[in-house]
């Protein structure tokens, strides 16, 4: 039988700051014969039948992109690592200014922030995609940030495996 503890300490960080998802998992279901990606898939399909102010909160967990040196951030071991690959670690002064102007203009039109699996862009792919989506309605960008919250987790599975 699969230990609580070890499935938890895997699972529960694949969504951001949010092992509760794969505590009820754990509780809700029968794991031993299911893949990494069937007991993903359980955890993805549990998010998406979240009411909205459940997928909000959960949206609220995720981190302002862009961290600057000298201002500790509450991140999580993964954000700061899928930040740093993406060189959002690393920004001069004007690209931090650029960025962290980016992430107000989408927060203050969204009331959430700005949420994207940097994992293989590069930080002007990221500027690129904040411009692109600030022309989103506010449904279609909720649904996107979910969907990549999704894209998130699966990419820090397979980087388990």
């Amino acid at each position: 039988m699969l230990e609580r503890e070890k499935f938890i300490r895997h699972y529960g960080s694949l969504y951001e700051n949010s092992p509760h998802i794969a505590i009820e998992i754990y509780e809700l279901h029968s794991l031993d014969t299911l893949s990494p990606l069937e007991r993903l898939k359980l955890m993805k399909d549990y998010v998406n039948n979240m009411d909205k102010q459940l997928k909000m909160k959960l949206i609220l967990e995720h981190p302002e992109l862009g961290i600057k040196r000298g201002q500790p951030k509450n991140l999580t071991s993964y954000s700061k690592q899928e930040q740093k690959r993406a060189g959002l670690d690393n920004l001069s002064e004007s690209e931090y200014n650029l960025l962290r102007s980016l992430n107000e203009e989408y927060m203050n039109k969204f009331k959430f922030p700005f949420i994207i699996a940097v994992s293989g862009l590069t930080k002007e792919k990221v500027f690129g995609n904040i411009r692109d989506r600030l022309k989103n309605s506010v449904e279609m960008e909720f649904n996107t940030a979910i969907n990549e919250i999704h894209k998130i987790a699966e990419i820090r599975l397979q980087n388990l495996y």
